[in-house]
């Protein structure tokens, strides 16, 4: 047995010895850093000299980097794995003779077989061994041991790899970590990645990987694998990196309360730490736990400025349940809380504290890790959490910080998703005349519109449509609904994107032809030459003649030129065409009686309830609230879905 696995079997042995230590952990590794890592741009002007941070990153590839470079061994704790990059580092680093352990969340890897086959497959053919914290091994040699574990519907959440951590050698250990899933879509959501070169901390996380996996070998052991609740206090959980005080925690309190709440120690941390300003970067953020209302209440005051980031699934849900997060108390003073406005989902769990006054007398803090600001992360799920002192590293994520403000100001430019002009992407979806989605990678769609053409909104606010917007949306879905389009910019570069959208020139390919849809479109009369962003000077001159030709024939809504750009009642201009598909999704939230009424399965007496449960309880904030409602039932529920949303 290697000596460090060694170190590790005997730390489960005398697990009640240091159960409550919380004294700095030695350890022998002679250069020691942090390099975190940011997906997206920052604002450099707030800056440290010399201190600017890794944004824009590849954080798939800090992992990646990582892996390829293991001479020994790989541990990966990860809540879901269906990155290919990801998959192909591991089984070559496993045929290079490196040990590689996984170990996953049970719902992710139960679900793999089917979605993620191939993943899966890769790291079968290379012998990789996994277990998920319901106990389930998944053998190197095909199969699977079936185990029943504990888990009572908690996650597995960690994102955290282990390198080089299981030799003698302490000056190749690094340990991986942040909010980061690796996942197609992880590098899209707004994230950070954590890489510490330090071997205490790195044996600190392979004792919570090996009580995980129930065994310091390279099989896993079910009977012994713990996880939740059921996991023990394994390490100690404050470290050094160089002269960096950095604090190791892991959760969720266990069964006999020998662990240490983590929401605890934050409110002691942020109580003791912060003195100027506490800013926080949230996926969400329960408002009732201690830790909010701590940051609530020192602002309180006005000694302490609060500034906070919330992505708008969970902002608009505080929003609608009038919690304090969405309050108009929660932009006034010294207090602003917005939601986000990034590319896809703000997924960090980040908190700053005197991100803005770092000086020789104040240091700042930074919180980050996988462990969301909520009660489900303190009580139920595996997480990881890290308290890190230093004002060079408060620095950095401040700049992340101020670049996601800005965004959400509306002052700076959200990123796109990275397409190919080349490339064919599937429809997936025809929002209105106007705009239709692409399938970027699986699970993530992003809009389209057409640049140089003007067409009529469906959605054209209040739920109101523009003239011949009906029309123009159906023509459109039975156009190019499931087929592929390739989209490119003024000069057949890959397309610019506003206001979360391409502007783009799209070709449809159907039926073995390519078909211009901007040029179509515009000679059907179902648009207007629009002047509007960067545009080739060919097509400007041709597009104005597709109109002039359209306006001449009377085509399309020149048969009405009187009425193009006015708005009607959506019900109303939907009741007279043949289709109303196409006043779908309906907002819940904002539709009249007459709209609702459109609804399959909804009459004027269900629409009327819908009305009087939304006067009674505010906005809804779940679809699937309308179950709420009397008379809707299961089946009137499955017509409902694909055709409301809540806004």
């Amino acid at each position: 047995m290697h000596f460090r696995r060694w170190l590790v079997t005997l730390a489960f042995c005398l697990i009640p010895l240091f159960v409550h230590s919380m004294q700095p952990h030695p350890d022998s590794s002679s250069v020691e850093w942090i390099k975190p890592y940011f997906n997206m741009p920052a604002d450099y002007s707030v800056a440290l000299s010399g201190n600017m941070s890794k944004s824009s990153a590849d954080l798939i590839g800090s992992l990646e980097q990582l892996i390829e470079q293991a001479t020994h061994s790989i541990d990966l704790a990860i809540y879901d794995l269906e990155h290919p990059r990801i998959a192909q580092s591991l089984a070559e680093a496993k045929k290079r003779g490196v040990s590689v352990r996984i170990v996953t969340d049970n719902y992710h890897r139960t679900d793999a077989e089917e979605i993620d086959s191939t993943i899966w497959a890769t790291l079968r053919q290379a012998r990789i061994t996994s277990i998920d914290d319901d106990g389930d091994i998944y053998r190197a040699e095909g199969g699977i041991v079936d185990h029943s574990l504990t888990n009572s519907g908690a996650d597995m959440h960690h994102k955290f790899a282990i390198i080089d951590a299981e030799n003698a050698r302490p000056d190749d250990d690094y340990l991986w970590t942040g909010s980061t899933n690796l996942t197609l879509t992880g590098a899209y959501n707004t994230n950070n990645t954590i890489v510490i070169k330090d071997s205490g901390i790195a044996d600190a996380y392979l004792a919570e990987f090996e009580q995980m996996w129930g065994s310091p070998g390279d099989n896993p052991n079910a009977r012994r694998a713990r996880f939740h609740k059921d996991k023990k206090e394994v390490s100690a959980h404050t470290y050094f990196v160089d002269d960096t005080r950095v604090e190791v925690y892991f959760s969720p309190i266990n069964r006999d309360d020998t662990k240490p709440s983590i929401m605890n120690r934050l409110v002691e941390v942020i109580r003791s730490e912060a003195q100027h300003d506490i800013a926080f970067q949230a996926f969400a953020i329960t408002p009732s736990i201690p830790l909010s209302r701590t940051i609530w209440d020192m602002s309180a005051t006005g000694e302490v400025a609060l500034y906070g980031l919330i992505d708008p699934l969970f902002y608009y849900r505080y929003k609608n349940n009038g919690d304090i997060w969405a309050s108009p108390a929660s932009k006034v003073k010294n207090r602003t809380i917005l939601p986000a406005n990034e590319m896809r989902k703000l997924h960090h769990k980040v908190m700053l504290l005197d991100g803005n006054h770092p000086d020789s007398s104040d240091q700042g803090v930074t919180i980050a890790g996988s462990y969301n600001f909520s009660k489900n992360a303190e009580v139920n799920n595996d997480e990881n959490l890290l308290i890190i002192y230093s004002d060079r590293i408060t620095n950095q994520y401040y700049q992340d910080f101020k670049g996601a403000i800005r965004r959400a100001k509306r002052q700076a430019k959200v990123p796109a998703p990275p397409i190919k002009s080349e490339q064919w992407y599937t429809v997936k979806e025809v929002r209105d005349g106007s705009r239709f989605t692409i399938e970027v990678l699986p699970g993530f769609e992003y809009d389209v519109e057409f640049l140089g053409v003007d067409m009529p909104r469906v959605y054209a606010g209040n739920d109101s449509s523009e003239y011949y917007s009906a029309e123009a949306s159906e023509y459109l879905r039975n156009l190019i609904s499931g087929a592929e389009v390739r989209l490119q910019g003024p000069s057949g570069e890959e397309p610019e994107a506003r206001y979360g959208a391409f502007q783009s020139y799209v070709t449809l390919q159907k039926e073995g032809r390519k078909i211009p849809l901007n040029r179509q479109l515009l000679q059907r009369g179902f648009g207007q030459y629009d002047k509007y962003y960067a545009q080739h000077p060919d097509s400007v001159s041709a597009y104005r003649q597709y109109e002039q030709q359209a306006r001449s024939g009377g085509v399309g809504f020149w048969k009405h030129p009187e009425k193009i750009g006015q708005r009607f009642s959506r019900a109303e201009i939907i009741d007279k065409q043949s289709e109303p598909s196409d006043a779908f999704p309906i907002n819940i939230n904002t539709a009249d009686e007459a709209l609702l009424d459109l609804l399959p399965g909804i009459g004027p007496a269900y629409a009327g309830r819908i009305i009087a449960y939304r006067k009674q309880h505010g906005n809804f904030t779940d679809v699937d609230q309308l179950r709420n409602i009397r008379g809707i039932g299961p089946k009137t529920m499955q017509k409902l879905r694909p055709n409301v949303v809540v806004e």
